[in-house]
């Protein structure tokens, strides 16, 4: 199959690249900053599925939340909509259903995606993300565990705000699996589905990884006592060498 991903630059997009060739055989074209979005329209025709991973999540001017998390998906659907056959995979927020800046813009963008469905019969898959961790994902940005265990890592002082706020949180790997899992549905027209991470408040998540730290720097053994304390824990190496 033909796979267009957009977001192609970012921490999602190029995990989900390096699976797919891993794992499958399919040929996968990308968008990015470096694109414009008429590009698309001599592609779109040879285009099985489309990722759509595009966005921001943190800006300086909240306007820009409007102009390419809505904006930008506006006017890939309508790209899309000149092939019935392209099935659209987008990859939204659980902060879709709050009332935030982002949130707002991420909620409007999964109107269009289903618009695109409704009026096109273009089959739209729509999934809403917790926040999601792993190898490769820049600290000291929007993601709390890469900022945690880069610094950490590094000795550099972490900034708590909230230390008992609970957050939810997903491994890349496990969503690049899951993404990879509709391309096998045989049938869904326009599908929602909200994924499920690892809760876990600030505070347990900063001493989990100091502890990491510690044991490391004193080369003492440790027990890892789930799946989540594992892929947290090669996430955190990841940052050592950095």
């Amino acid at each position: 199959m033909n796979i267009l991903i957009t977001g192609s630059e970012g921490f999602i997009g190029k995990s989900l690249i390096t699976y797919i060739r891993n794992h499958t055989n399919h040929k996968i074209f990308e968008f990015s900053r470096k694109n414009k979005i008429s590009d698309l329209n001599n592609i779109i025709s040879n285009i099985d599925y489309v990722y759509h991973l595009a966005g921001v999540n943190r800006v300086k001017d909240i306007n820009l939340f409007q102009e390419i998390n809505f904006g930008l998906t506006k006017n890939l659907c309508e790209i899309i909509s000149s092939n019935k056959k392209t099935k659209l995979i987008f990859a939204s927020s659980k902060q879709a259903a709050l009332d935030n800046p982002y949130g707002v813009s991420k909620r409007k963008a999964e109107y269009i995606c289903k618009e695109l469905s409704n009026r096109n019969g273009n089959k739209v898959f729509i999934l809403r993300l917790p926040g999601i961790y792993g190898t490769g994902c820049k600290p000291n940005y929007n993601s709390v565990v890469a900022t945690f265990c880069f610094n950490i890592a590094n000795n550099i002082d972490i900034k708590i705000n909230d230390k008992d706020k609970i957050i939810e949180l997903l491994y890349i790997n496990d969503l690049c699996r899951h993404f990879i899992k509709i391309l096998d549905l045989t049938k869904f027209s326009c599908e929602e589905e909200n994924l499920v991470g690892h809760h876990i408040t600030v505070m347990e998540l900063a001493n989990l990884i100091k502890m990491f730290k510690f044991k490391i720097d004193n080369k003492n053994n440790f027990y890892i006592k789930s799946e989540f304390e594992s892929n947290l824990f090669e996430t955190f190496k990841s940052y050592l060498t950095l």
